[in-house]
């Protein structure tokens, strides 16, 4: 089927039609063509996608070069290029662990177009849940996390394949986890295990995008290697005693939605970036109220926390929080122990593409209302 042929089907499926921004080659969202852009129906995809044989997500991929796009990313339209869709479409991350911070990622990761999710977490949904993880819902009560978080993606997404594991990740596992994704998402609860899984990333050639929050704090960063950054973090590791403590520890519910945004934006670098794309780009910061978290050279401020969970030292802009973030989530993400190594992170180049180089700052999100109203306001 033509171009011509192909929007001539649509006609009857057509939710709005917009016009040809710009003829330059630089347009964003137009990219170079005189061509009117059509938003077609999920109704009217399926046919398409019937008519020619091709599953619900081949038939987007395809019918992009034509400008003919999903209503459904209508919205999407002029914030990302129809290669920027065509990539997302195709792209396959892992999600380990579907507490707080995993299931915001994927449900925002299912909305945006992502093509394949795998879903790994051998946990079920408690009531203590219910205050900050997305699908945590009084129905899902004792049900497995990776098997609602399938079930209600698919009413999201039909276009998106979900895999969904249920078993707790180690060292033996994570290589056919990691197995044919292009980045994973560490969304796990103990330092043993992000550790385990940032290593096992590294050797497998795949992007490492890590989340943690405790209380109304978090961080977040991306590493393609080659040296891992958690054991720089956390050179203790984290004692039995300060799991536990950890775990009475409170978790807002803004922190996890919001680390969840800044960790999708992170693997969105990877997911979208053309060959050429990130040269000088480090020092990027990426999300309202995220900031450049750098370590200090004498190894950071004291953690002025008073229980025994060590904490991540940072020294942070007169703007942020006086005191070092906690960071963990006992069900979403929970590095809980250990310090910055003498020097900063650093920030270099942000390469692009699948493979090793790519590293960001480490980015904190400070959720509390007198940080945000220091740092919107004043």
């Amino acid at each position: 089927m033509t171009k011509q042929e192909a929007r001539a089907f649509f006609i009857p499926y057509l939710r709005a039609e917009y016009p040809a921004p710009s003829a330059s080659p630089t347009a964003s969202c137009g990219q170079g063509t005189t061509e009117s852009t059509l938003f077609v129906s999920l109704t009217g995809l399926r046919a398409w996608a019937k008519l020619h044989g091709l599953p619900e997500r081949e038939a987007m991929v395809r019918l992009l070069p034509f400008n003919i796009w999903p209503e459904r990313f209508r919205r999407n339209f002029g914030l990302f290029s129809a290669q920027d869709m065509a990539r997302l479409l195709r792209s396959r991350i892992l999600v380990l662990g579907c507490g707080g911070l995993g299931g915001h990622a994927a449900e925002l990761l299912a909305r945006m177009g992502a093509g394949f999710l795998r879903l790994a977490d051998n946990d079920v949904f408690d009531e203590s849940n219910l205050n900050r993880q997305r699908f945590c819902t009084e129905s899902a009560l004792g049900r497995p996390k990776a098997l609602v978080l399938r079930q209600a993606l698919a009413d999201v997404a039909s276009h998106l394949d979900v895999e969904a594991v249920q078993l707790e990740a180690d060292e033996h596992n994570l290589p056919d986890l990691l197995r044919g994704v292009d980045v994973a998402l560490d969304c796990l609860d103990t330092i043993a295990a992000k550790t385990a899984l940032e290593r096992a990333c590294l050797a497998a050639g795949v992007p490492f995008v890590h989340g943690s929050v405790l209380r109304d704090e978090g961080f977040a960063y991306v590493n393609g290697g080659p040296t891992p950054r958690l054991a720089e973090l956390y050179p203790q590791g984290q004692s039995v005693e300060e799991l536990a403590q950890t775990r009475r520890e409170g978790v807002g519910t803004l922190a996890p939605a919001a680390v969840a945004c800044l960790m999708v934006r992170l693997c969105l670098r990877i997911v979208l970036a053309p060959p050429s794309e990130f040269s000088g780009a480090g020092a990027e910061t990426d999300g309202a109220g995220a900031e450049e978290v750098a370590g200090a050279e004498a190894g950071g401020a004291p953690c002025p926390c008073p229980c025994t969970c060590a904490r991540p030292q940072v020294q942070e802009s007169a703007s942020a929080s006086q005191e070092s973030a906690a960071v963990g989530e006992p069900a979403a993400g929970n590095p809980a122990s250990g310090h910055l190594p003498a020097g900063n992170m650093p920030a270099g180049n942000l390469p692009a593409g699948h493979g090793s180089g790519v590293l960001s700052p480490l980015y904190h999100l400070d959720m509390s209302v007198p940080e945000l109203e220091r740092f919107f306001w004043e």
